[in-house]
C-alpha cells in the first residue's frame, strides 16, 4: 500500500535556508494506536517536504495496533521509538527529542496531513527571526475549514465556565471566550500566548534550554506549560498562517473519552499548580472540584440515553 519512506538528502535552496551541512529538521511523532491516520501523515512528509533534509522519529507509545512492525516493514528509513509502556505524550516527545538530529524539531500529531511547502515556509520564517521561540501554522479540518488553534494562557475564571456547572447558568462566558480567543483572525500573523500542540516548530537549541517537555503532564496542556515558560524566557509564540496542515483531531484521545476528561482536569490543575499563586490556586481547586463533580453528574444520564442510540458498527 505505501512506498518505502527515504531521506531527501537534496538541500534548501541558499535563498530559502543557510544551512546545507547538517540536518536541517527532526520531525517528531508521538502516535498511540492510529496506525492508518500515521501512515496518512508520513505519506504527506514524503510527497511535500522533498526540498529539505529531515528526519521522521516516530515514538510508538505502547501501542498494540501493529504500528510499529508496520513501520519496521514499510518505512524501514525512519527513526522508530518502541515503549513497552505508555509514559504519556510529554515523555514521548522528550524521547524524540533526544534522539534528534536536526537543528530545528517539529512535533507533529500523527493524525495530521502536511500541506505542500508548509514546513519550508514555517522553517524559513523561523529561520529569520530570532526572536521567535515557536511557530505555528493555521491548521485546518478534514473540509479544508479553518481549525481554531490558538489560545491565551488558562484563567480560573474561564476554567469554570468551560468545566463545571456554571456553564449553563453562563457564567464567566466572556472570560472563557477570551481564553479560546473566539474573535481570532486566522489570516494575519499574530503573537500569541500558545499554539495546538497538533503542529508547533522550535528550534533545538531553546527546546533543550527549556528542558522539553514536562513529564508530569501525561497529556493536555503540556503545550500550554512549554510555551508559557518559552514566552517567560523573552521569546515570541507566533501563529503563521502562510503555511497550512491539516489536523483531524484527537484520534487517539477519543479511544478513551472518559480518561481524556479526567487527563484534562488533572493536566489543567497541574498547570495552574506550576504557574499561578498557589494559595489562589489552592482556593480555586476548593470551589472547582465540585463544581466539576456536579456537572459531571447532571449530564451523566444524557450521555448514556446518547449512548444507548448510538449506531452499532460491527
Amino acid at each position: 500500500m505505501c512506498e518505502k519512506a527515504i531521506y531527501f538528502k537534496k538541500t534548501i535552496k541558499p535563498q530559502t535556508l543557510s544551512n546545507i551541512n547538517y540536518m536541517v529538521l527532526s520531525i517528531i511523532i508521538v502516535s498511540w494506536n492510529v496506525c492508518d491516520y500515521l501512515v496518512d501523515c508520513i505519506e504527506s512528509i514524503l510527497k511535500n517536504c522533498r526540498r529539505l533534509q529531515y528526519e521522521i522519529i516516530v515514538v510508538d507509545n505502547a501501542g498494540t495496533d501493529g504500528t510499529v512492525d508496520f513501520i519496521k516493514e514499510k518505512y524501514p528509513h525512519i527513526a522508530l521509538i518502541s515503549n513497552t509502556k505508555n509514559m504519556g505524550f510529554a515523555y514521548a516527545n522528550n524521547q524524540g527529542i533526544r534522539r534528534a538530529k536536526g537543528k530545528y524539531l517539529l512535533f507533529l500529531n500523527p493524525d495530521t496531513i502536511i500541506k505542500p511547502d508548509a514546513v519550508e515556509k514555517m522553517l524559513t520564517f523561523l529561520e529569520q527571526n530570532k526572536g521567535v521561540g515557536a511557530v505555528g501554522p493555521r491548521l485546518l479540518n478534514k473540509d479544508l475549514t479553518i481549525q481554531h488553534s490558538v489560545r491565551t494562557f488558562p484563567t480560573f475564571r474561564g476554567a469554570l465556565y468551560r468545566h463545571t456547572i456554571l456553564r449553563y447558568f453562563g457564567l464567566f462566558k466572556n472570560h472563557h471566550e477570551t481564553w479560546r480567543m473566539k474573535d481570532f483572525r486566522s489570516d494575519r500573523l499574530t503573537d500569541v500566548d500558545l499554539l495546538m500542540g497538533a503542529a508547533i516548530l522550535a528550534e533545538k537549541d531553546l527546546v533543550l534550554k527549556m528542558g522539553g517537555f514536562d513529564e508530569r503532564f501525561f497529556m493536555y496542556y503540556e503545550e500550554a506549560d512549554f510555551c508559557y515558560r518559552i514566552k517567560k524566557a523573552g521569546y515570541r509564540i507566533v501563529f503563521f498562517p502562510d503555511a497550512s496542515i491539516i489536523h483531524l483531531g484527537g484520534k487517539s484521545a477519543r479511544q478513551v473519552p472518559f480518561r481524556k476528561k479526567i487527563m484534562a482536569i488533572r493536566s489543567l490543575l497541574m498547570f495552574f499548580g506550576k504557574h499561578r499563586n498557589k494559595p489562589a490556586v489552592a482556593g480555586f481547586a476548593i470551589f472547582f472540584l465540585p463544581l466539576f463533580i456536579m456537572r459531571e453528574i447532571l449530564e451523566s444520564p444524557v450521555r448514556s440515553v446518547k449512548a444507548c442510540f448510538r449506531p452499532v458498527h460491527c
